[in-house]
């Protein structure tokens, strides 16, 4: 069973424990900055939250490139080591694939997420064995590159529903198939029952990561005791931020008072958090 601080050595970060590694997604450089000084020592950008920024449901809207765009920014800014999600591979090519995971490299990262969800929206998956040609591209392009990468491969079969016959038995057919393609470690979000994670991993052969996005989850001990290698925040914290934007909104309309200013961070604050932010990044390597 490979443990949270195996993990953290493979991303050259520290973590002193045998607890699951929380990876925390971030959007912008700003939300990467607080939670590096809040002490998380790694991060993952999120398609998704990035998509919700710029006004765009998820699901692809948002092309490879300006992914990389971002991901190049806080990989340069916050100094930790990130992992570039890709988002999926349904309509992308193995040699899209290899191009996006190189260019991912070249920026810094220090590892991809890809998953095999649909595009554009649609509620479907690429085929398992195709996306397992998809984890070998990635693989073949670290090679090329000669540089080390975290490979982590995403099922969203948990999603499907009724889309899907079995739901949780595709997820671990799909995890293991991504296991032994290449993935370094399979992310199987839309679980966090903790009985149901357990089920999980005895049945998965190789490190599971899932998503803890969702009140009244169970301890970080017990996803340890699980034997759960690495817990994703996925969009929780961007969600949180925007319902209690939202909530102290309605409050000052309902009321006329500001309260809601009392404790909002100063922007001498923001400026300190920021002052050495480095300059923008207009371009990554094509892909």
């Amino acid at each position: 069973m490979i443990k949270g601080c195996e993990l953290a050595t493979r991303l050259g970060c520290d973590w002193q424990s045998d607890a699951p590694l929380i990876i925390p997604e971030v959007w912008d450089v700003a939300s990467a900055r607080i939670l590096v000084e809040a002490g998380f020592p790694t991060l993952t950008t999120s398609a998704a939250a990035y998509a919700w920024a710029q006004g765009y449901r998820p699901g692809e809207r948002v092309g490879l490139e300006e992914l990389l765009v971002v991901a190049g920014r806080i990989i340069r800014d916050c100094q930790k080591p990130v992992l570039a999600d890709l988002e999926g591979c349904f309509d992308r090519s193995n040699q899209y694939i290899k191009r996006g995971v190189m260019a991912a490299l070249t920026i810094g990262g220090k590892g991809v997420i890809l998953g095999d969800g649909g595009r554009d929206g649609m509620h479907q998956m690429l085929g398992v064995m195709e996306v397992a040609n998809r984890i070998k591209s990635a693989r073949m392009a670290a090679m090329e590159l000669k540089k080390d990468l975290v490979l982590v491969a995403r099922t969203d079969a948990a999603h499907m529903g009724a889309l899907v016959a079995n739901p949780f038995d595709e997820a671990v057919k799909r995890a293991n198939t991504f296991l032994n393609a290449g993935a370094d470690i399979v992310h199987v979000p839309g679980i966090q029952n903790i009985d149901v994670v357990r089920q999980l991993k005895s049945q998965i052969d190789g490190p599971v990561m899932i998503t803890v996005s969702h009140g009244n989850a169970p301890l970080l001990v017990d996803y340890r005791d699980a034997g759960i290698t690495a817990i994703s925040l996925g969009t929780g914290l961007m969600r949180s931020a925007l319902s209690d934007m939202r909530r102290k909104a309605e409050n000052l309309m309902a009321t006329g008072q500001f309260g809601h200013l009392e404790d909002a961070m100063s922007e001498n604050d923001m400026s300190d958090i920021l002052c050495d932010t480095v300059g923008s990044i207009t371009k990554v390597a094509s892909i």
